[in-house]
């Protein structure tokens, strides 16, 4: 391959000119540039079978003309349009309906508290008995069902969401606002949430609003099951989830030891995968707030520990989670993470910015010379050839979070993520989801949507998605014998799903 591009380079250098250069030389030319570029992005030495070429042909129909249609018209063309502006749009789109019954394979980053879609949450959360709202000093609203002013840092007494709801002019607008408090859609982004500070503030507080009613135990239990059915609707077979942890509480005023959270978490995944055999399961990542100080941090190592004793096989790794160019790079985090046991493996965000050289992206080169296992978005890894190199070299996956990219304002048209150019690349690279729950999405559809249509090219088809769809499971966290489990059965729901499209029930 190697000298296959050094031929063509020397094409593209010294191109034909003479006038004893025919045309066809030029032709051929032209077409083996093209064709090396196809061979050397993600996907292009993926070989197809006959059946999937034929659904390759029928899927490329559709992709070419909804391109097509939104070349002619800018106000139907989805795959350049912000994703709050363009949701009607692709939940009419025939390439969404095929992704949606398309097995994905796994979601390798996403955050359980904020995973579940903001509509059941309302229709169910807010509705269990109990659910009291207060308010903090910032005027932010804060949902608990347990009384504990101070500790919320409320400034206001609680009131219960059902009196409010029961007492309101019109309780259909009352649960319209209570849905806005955790999801960040809009019909104008551009005026809502104008720069970084502003949505990254509002996003960061919807965590704050929501995640102490999330960790009643009721309401823990029923928000996780939600999830994991959210995730096999969407036919996502595993997931890795980032996870912070606080204590249980229950109606009566009991707390649980924080550990009992991800004991909860791994009882509602056996029993979810006895009843669903083909879900592979779910498995946890410690995430902690990478703004902690020294003391804070090392109690963070000690409670990694401790899990990872008590839950060899669920706990699965360590990660440093929040606004990245706001918070503590890694380099000053660097004593407490070489206190972590040997061969802990790292999922650390970083480079998840649009500045050059600074802290936030020079978190990239810490996590590769901490041997990160993959990168949280590194959506400035394309500025810095020698990582991208590294990346590619020994085999680091990137987690791209397509729409969390979008909506926290690194990118504005999807298609000048810099994702494109790591498909171009065949940087390896996993689809993910990250808060879906938060800007008024489900499960992992929507930004297989953007990754094939806006960030691929436009003859790129089943090739790119079957190469996504099994990286998932390449570059998860999956024992061999775990592993080799999930490639079985994704293949045979795989096959599945190209005899369901060719038999007409797809498209």
């Amino acid at each position: 391959m190697r000298r296959l591009l050094v031929l063509l380079l020397g094409l593209l250098v010294n191109p034909p000119s003479s006038k004893s250069e025919t045309a066809l030389s030029y032709e051929k030319a032209r077409l083996a540039v093209l064709s090396a570029e196809e061979q050397l992005m993600t996907g292009g030495r993926t070989s197809l079978s006959t059946q999937e070429s034929q659904v390759d042909d029928l899927f490329m129909q559709y992709k070419l003309g909804e391109l097509a249609q939104g070349f002619r018209n800018a106000e139907q063309n989805a795959a350049a349009m912000h994703f709050f502006k363009a949701k009607p749009l692709i939940d009419r789109s025939a390439i969404f309906r095929f992704l949606q019954q398309m097995p994905k394979g796994a979601v390798l980053h996403m955050h359980n508290t904020a995973a579940v879609s903001s509509r059941w949450v309302l229709q169910n959360m807010s509705y269990m008995p109990g659910m009291m709202r207060c308010t903090d000093a910032a005027g932010r609203s804060r949902l608990s069902f347990r009384r504990a002013i101070k500790e919320h840092g409320c400034t206001s007494q609680y009131v219960y969401v059902a009196d409010e709801r029961r007492n309101s002019i019109d309780p259909a607008l009352y649960d319209e606002n209570f849905e806005r408090l955790i999801n960040l859609y809009t019909p104008v982004p551009e005026l809502e949430h104008p720069t970084i500070t502003a949505v990254w503030n509002r996003f960061q507080g919807m965590f704050d609003t929501l995640t102490e009613a999330i960790y009643y135990l009721p309401a823990y239990r029923a928000y996780h099951w939600q999830m994991l059915e959210e995730l096999y609707n969407d036919n996502v077979m595993y997931a890795e989830l980032r996870i912070s942890l606080r204590e249980l509480y229950d109606a009566s005023g009991r707390t649980f030891p924080r550990e009992q959270a991800v004991r909860e978490l791994q009882s509602l995944n056996e029993k979810f995968v006895r009843l669903h055999p083909n879900f592979v399961g779910i498995k946890v990542i410690y995430a902690v707030w990478r703004g902690a100080d020294a003391d804070r941090m090392r109690e963070n190592v000690k409670e990694f520990k401790l899990l990872q004793e008590t839950f060899p096989q669920f706990v699965i790794g360590f990660d440093l989670v929040g606004q990245e160019d706001k918070g503590k790079p890694i380099y000053e985090q660097l004593a407490a993470l070489k206190d972590l046991p040997p061969g802990t493996r790292l999922f650390l965000h970083a480079g998840e910015t649009n500045w050059f050289s600074a802290s936030t992206d020079i978190n990239m080169l810490d996590a590769l010379l901490l041997n990160t296992t993959r990168i949280g978005h590194a959506f400035a890894l394309v500025k810095h050839p020698i990582l991208m190199n590294a990346v590619k070299t020994r085999q680091i996956a990137v987690e791209l979070n397509p729409i969390s990219n979008q909506v926290l304002h690194l990118v504005s048209d999807m298609r000048n993520h810099p994702g494109a150019q790591y498909l171009a690349l065949d940087v390896p690279v996993v689809v993910c989801n990250d808060d879906p729950g938060f800007w008024n999405a489900k499960g992992l559809s929507y930004d297989f949507y953007y990754a094939i249509m806006s960030m691929a090219p436009n003859n790129a088809g089943i090739r790119v998605l079957k190469t996504l769809v099994f990286n998932s499971i390449r570059y998860s966290a999956l024992t061999e014998k775990e592993q080799q489990r999930a490639y079985q059965l994704l293949e045979h729901s795989w096959a599945r799903f190209m005899d369901k499209v060719l038999q007409g029930k797809v498209f």
